[in-house]
């Protein structure tokens, strides 16, 4: 689908427009480093000043790279012609590599990644600055947000990044604010398949009778990182509505993220006509939730972010 009322960065792009302030920091430009599933594309992520570290995913033996949105070819195809399917975070010596060589070429880091409760990203990430402080690298110049989302959700975190590091908070304090605005941002989605996500290891304690009948769909949220189910629906219009309803009144005026995972797009069509209805004027991203969380959803899920603080 395309893309919605997607306003345009507004502030200066690129790496060298990242600085840290304060006087207990050195001044240097801050690299901004996300993981793949992150909805940015490649030009998009050029004008933030993100560096995108990929995921990647696996089928019949064959190991592809997760890469920026619109990138990733007919990535459920691939499911849906494979046997044997997998996924692999990001690896501590990957981050290691891309730390090293921002804080060599005089960067600052902020890295966020996917919640640690969904993959091992962040856990590699951690240990990937831990490395660099044994190698004798200053630890101040790197930190590590657990963005506790995924898809929409991250994206809108690492955009906030860009607009603290412009405005010229120090490194640190950028860290603790994205650690208090992920509370204040949520993420609801929907999946065709239970089976699909169960398989995944992370659909934790939901109502499973729901697994198997006909035209009903389970609503669940992440809930500092970790699913949690909220509702049921019957039928993909009453189900995007109770997407929507879970928009909390106080994020209605702010622009919302619907991510569809593969080329089935019935429920984010849906859910895009439910928030043009019930919340008009509302700015609308439509995203593609790209191979890896795709392969963990299924093809055919949906989710819908939003967020309480100002874009």
């Amino acid at each position: 689908m395309e893309e919605q009322g997607i306003p345009e960065p507004s502030l200066t792009a690129g790496l060298g427009a990242f600085t840290t302030g304060g006087a207990d920091l050195p001044q240097r430009p801050v690299a901004i480093v996300c993981d793949s599933s992150c909805t940015l594309t490649r030009p998009k992520a050029e004008a933030l000043g993100v560096t995108m570290v990929p995921m990647h995913y696996n089928v019949d033996g064959v190991r592809r790279a997760e890469t920026y949105r619109g990138e990733n070819e007919d990535y459920d195809a691939l499911f849906r012609s494979g046997h044997i399917l997998m996924t692999e975070a990001v690896y501590q010596d990957v981050f290691a590599e891309e730390f090293r060589k921002l804080l060599d070429a005089d960067f600052s880091v902020l890295c966020l990644t996917i919640s640690s409760r969904l993959s091992g990203t962040y856990r590699s990430a951690v240990q990937a600055r831990e490395q660099l402080i044994r190698e004798g690298r200053n630890g101040s110049l790197i930190a590590i947000v657990d963005s506790w989302t995924t898809s929409g959700g991250l994206e809108f975190l690492v955009r906030q990044a860009r607009k603290l590091v412009t405005l010229g908070y120090p490194l640190a304090t950028v860290a603790q604010k994205l650690e208090v605005e992920r509370s204040n941002q949520g993420i609801a989605f929907t999946v065709p398949d239970l089976d699909v996500l169960r398989r995944s290891g992370r659909l934790g304690a939901t109502r499973r009778a729901v697994a198997g009948k006909l035209d009903r769909y389970l609503i669940m949220e992440l809930q500092e990182g970790g699913i949690r189910d909220i509702d049921v629906a019957h039928g993909m219009h009453a189900t995007a509505q109770a997407l929507v309803r879970q928009i909390p009144e106080a994020a209605r005026r702010n622009s919302v993220t619907v991510t569809g995972y593969g080329s089935a797009h019935e429920a984010t069509d849906e859910v895009v006509h439910c928030v043009q209805r019930e919340l008009p004027g509302t700015n609308i991203h439509v995203r593609d939730g790209g191979p890896v969380v795709s392969l963990h959803l299924g093809v055919g899920s949906v989710s819908l972010a939003w967020r309480n603080y100002a874009e």
